[in-house]
């Protein structure tokens, strides 16, 4: 390949690759209903901002939010407002997301090390098990996702080459990450530069420009400000307890809605967040004394070992805080694939296997074993569920040695050149065989096993105007997709509430109008009207 060709990558390969990752990315997004808890409140608050009109602030079941900043809200917004109020629309900014950022990788990886470095560097940030879920989920997650990618790539150019213009960029998406997940977006690149630059001097000169670059704070703060400066002004006090300090500080601080954990929890996440590459990390960590004397992949290893240690310092833990790290563990994935004896790639094959197998196999292990579930609800929700019929689909894997050849021709039928076969190309078959799998078979049954009675009870009583409260449950996708607010509190005399028919906390005397698997609407009784 000519070093011209090389510098351009944006030819037609490239293109109709960017054109099968999106479709990648778009497979199936409709295919499962929202998840509780946290799809459902981000996908009620921006209905209810839509239904408002007012894109300032947003809300869930008519009280102030203030989880997150308002970024992710005004994206699906806008998709809502295209495509409706449902699964693909509201998910949508979320595949994009990791669509652009596994191109952004692809691009940097291929100015670094050439153009298998590009396409390993794709398929590892779209397929991974961690990456491919945040982009399949209706939260910020996956957009801040995207910005770190953004600002890890572009705070390399600042320490590699000084750029002025990446210096800018960078500041960008540092403010996009604030109005999208806040403080976080500026503490992990500080702490990476602040760890980088003691260990490297000669970076310390770009880091002190980087600091002292007007243009760079002027966008910063023209873009990160204004909602801020709206929201203190708007809010006051309430918007700093509920957002810098309930939502940042005390998360860090304390464990927030009972997500704590062993301060070895991400080492057992690191390995299941990046199936099916996972085990390529291994011959990172062999080979991190020789990598370490690259500077590029010391960079990524001081992002990935701060993000790990800082969460693990946290006492709010949840696996998608290590996603923060992908930009880095996806660097060191590749270059370990680029690298990999036959030996790692047989362990490779089996360890993946072995983890889709399992992932096909849960469901009707639960199924048979429920006394492996310990909470009633889920317990009930398992006992109702489909029968996954998900074994079939390991049969199909001797197809995937058909993979390779096909596509070879279709490039040469089509005068696109041929793919240069090597060992990981099987696996990377491999690994969108399971994107495939998980997003068309394994997450509509798990929606369909824990959402379905909350979709249908919602369903079923949209046409009716009067307020249902939910009463002992937190299931906001329910507002969602009932199109009406669904305050938490005990219902007045009279009015309708969704509660949880397993352990009755009603009286005798309410009417019980509907019931789905371990879900009920029931109506509170109106001692008004019944009496003569």
């Amino acid at each position: 390949m000519s070093s011209s060709e090389k510098s351009n990558p944006l030819n037609l390969q490239w293109f109709l690759g960017a054109i099968a990752l999106l479709g990648l990315f778009l497979l199936g997004l409709d295919k499962a209903f929202l998840f509780d808890v946290d799809e459902g409140a981000f996908t009620e608050a921006t209905r209810e901002m839509l239904v408002s009109g007012d894109w300032g602030h947003t809300t869930l079941n008519g009280l102030d939010r203030f989880d997150k900043p308002i970024g992710v809200y005004w994206l699906q917004a806008v998709s809502a407002s295209v495509f409706g109020l449902n699964e693909f629309a509201f998910r949508l900014p979320s595949a994009l997301s990791g669509w652009i950022a596994s191109l952004a990788l692809a691009r940097f990886t291929y100015s670094q090390w050439g153009p298998r470095a590009g396409l390993l560097a794709a398929v590892i940030s779209a397929t991974s098990l961690g990456p491919w879920a945040m982009a399949r989920t209706a939260t910020a997650d996956a957009l801040l996702g995207l910005f770190f990618v953004l600002i890890f790539i572009d705070l390399w150019r600042v320490i590699n080459t000084n750029s002025v213009i990446s210096r800018r960029k960078l500041a960008l998406w540092v403010a996009l990450g604030l109005l999208v997940k806040g403080p976080v977006a500026i503490v992990l690149p500080f702490g990476t530069l602040a760890i980088f630059g003691l260990l490297m001097p000669q970076a310390r000169a770009p880091l002190k420009a980087l600091f002292l670059d007007l243009g760079a704070w002027l966008t910063l703060i023209a873009v990160a400000c204004p909602w801020y400066l709206y929201a203190y002004a708007r809010h006051g006090q309430n918007f700093i307890h509920g957002f810098l300090l309930k939502h940042n500080v005390e998360r860090f601080m304390g464990s927030m809605e009972g997500h704590s954990g062993h301060w070895a929890y991400f080492f057992i996440a690191l390995p299941l967040l990046w199936l099916p590459w996972s085990t390529l990390f291994l011959s990172a960590i062999v080979k991190v004394r020789t990598q370490w004397q690259q500077p590029l992949l010391k960079y990524a290893w001081i992002w990935f070992a701060f993000v790990f240690c800082f969460f693990s310092i946290a006492n709010t833990k949840l696996p998608h805080y290590l996603l923060y790290a992908g930009p880095a563990v996806c660097l060191l994935l590749t270059s370990a694939a680029l690298s990999a004896s036959r030996r790692l790639w047989v362990l490779t094959w089996a360890v993946a296997m072995s983890g889709l197998a399992g992932i096909l196999f849960l469901p009707s292990f639960l199924q048979q074993h429920p006394e492996w579930v310990k909470d009633v609800f889920y317990k009930t929700l398992l006992a109702g569920s489909p029968d996954p019929q998900m074994k079939v689909w390991l049969f199909a894997l001797p197809l995937l040695i058909y993979v390779g050849p096909t596509f070879n021709m279709v490039m040469r039928v089509f005068k696109l050149g041929t793919v240069n076969r090597t060992q990981g190309f099987g696996f990377i078959s491999f690994s969108v065989f399971q994107a495939g799998v998980l997003a068309l078979v394994v997450l509509p049954w798990w929606s369909q096993t824990l959402q379905a009675p909350v979709q249908g009870l919602a369903l079923k009583f949209r046409e009716n105007t009067t307020t249902i409260v939910q009463w002992g449950v937190h299931l906001p996708s329910f507002a969602t997709y009932r199109q009406q607010e669904a305050p938490r509190r005990e219902p007045l005399p009279g009015e309708l509430a969704l509660v949880k028919n397993i352990q009755p906390i009603w009286p005798s005397e309410w009417e019980t109008l509907e019931v789905m698997g371990p879900l009920a609407i029931v109506k509170a009784a109106d001692p008004l009207r019944s009496k003569p």
